[in-house]
């Protein structure tokens, strides 16, 4: 029996070089497979250094983003803590939205940030796993940024809304008032221009209060100033006419005091008279008043009779004793006894 390698032999040296099966010779079979190996190896490991590469740029990305995100929703948080320390709940038209941006203001502080961490760049699947978590950080910060400033405009809006309410009653309520004041004052005033104005000024809020598009509470209160201006203008003019009327009515009293004063001195200074008959020492008589004597009796004149003296002596013509008639001493009579007392001298 040949050994199976004599016979391997005796057949390869026996069998023609034609004969034998074609096929890659051992030892080139083993240079291919080296190859291949080394090829593949040299593929995978670029791969996983284009793998690293690209998530440590997306990574990057993501922790920008992420910051970015995080700085607006710091402002966004400052800005609405400010708001709900300045605003109160009665000057809201709904105060409950005070209530919910406090809420907000919670829930954004709650957010965790940007994950503290620092991934080789040499571990893909840290990477991988940081980007996602600033990506996922990124998105929750300008969520809760939009909800800060929804939340914030709604109270903003509430405050304007309960203001534009308030501006536009007390321009109804305004109107209402200077709407009496023109008619109460109608002749009670010194100037009639100045209803003449406040009618205007009527026509011209109304006109304001009847519009719909009105977003901005000063086009109400500007028409309110305008009309309270005007009512003040009829008020001064009516104070200006009740004190004209006053002074008017003071000085027409005064000089009637003062004319009835001076009638009444007039009176005063007029003597009291009384009728009197007065007599004439000279023998005649008649009647008039007289401020002192009263009534005076008539006055009668006496002659005494006449006597004879002897001695043919006569008395002086100016002696006050001699008689009525002059005469001799005969005529001679004592008037100090008689014709005196009847005279009154």
């Amino acid at each position: 029996m040949t050994k199976p390698s004599e016979e391997v032999e005796t057949m390869d040296d026996a069998t023609p070089e034609e004969s034998k099966p074609k096929g890659i010779k051992p030892a080139k079979l083993t240079a291919v497979i080296v190859a291949a190996v080394v090829v593949a190896l040299a593929g995978i490991d670029g791969g996983y250094a284009y793998w690293t590469h690209h998530e440590g740029n997306a990574y990057h990305e993501a922790v920008t983003k992420a910051e970015t995100a995080d700085a607006a929703l710091t402002k966004a948080v400052g800005k609405a803590k400010d708001a709900a320390s300045q605003y109160k709940a009665d000057q809201l038209k709904e105060p409950k939205l005070l209530d919910k941006l406090n809420e907000q203001v919670k829930k954004a502080e709650s957010l965790k940030g940007i994950p503290d961490d620092n991934p080789s760049e040499w571990l893909a699947w840290r990477l991988a796993s940081a980007r996602k978590a600033n990506a996922t950080d990124a998105d929750e910060a300008n969520a809760q940024v939009k909800a800060l400033n929804a939340a914030l405009k709604a109270v903003r809006d509430s405050k304007l809304a309960k203001e534009l309410d308030t501006a536009k009653s007390q321009l109804r309520q305004g109107i209402d008032g200077a709407g009496k004041t023109f008619k109460d004052t109608d002749g009670k005033v010194a100037d009639n221009a100045t209803r003449d104005s406040l009618k205007k000024a009527i026509d011209e809020a109304n006109n304001t209060l009847s519009k719909k598009d009105v977003t901005d509470p000063k086009t109400y209160t500007d028409a309110k100033a305008k009309l309270d201006a005007a009512v003040r203008q009829v008020t001064d003019s009516k104070a200006a006419k009740e004190q004209a009327d006053a002074e008017a009515a003071a000085q027409a009293q005064a000089q009637a005091q003062e004319a009835a004063q001076a009638q009444a001195a007039q009176a005063a200074a007029q003597p009291q008279r009384s009728y009197s008959q007065s007599y004439n020492r000279y023998g005649g008589s008649g009647s008039g008043y007289s401020s002192n004597r009263g009534y005076s009796a008539p006055r009668q004149s006496y002659t005494a009779p006449q006597q004879s003296y002897s001695g043919g002596s006569s008395a002086p013509a100016s002696d006050p004793h001699y008689g009525a008639l002059g005469g001799g001493a005969g005529d001679f009579h004592d008037c100090s006894k008689v014709a005196c007392s009847i005279l009154g001298n």
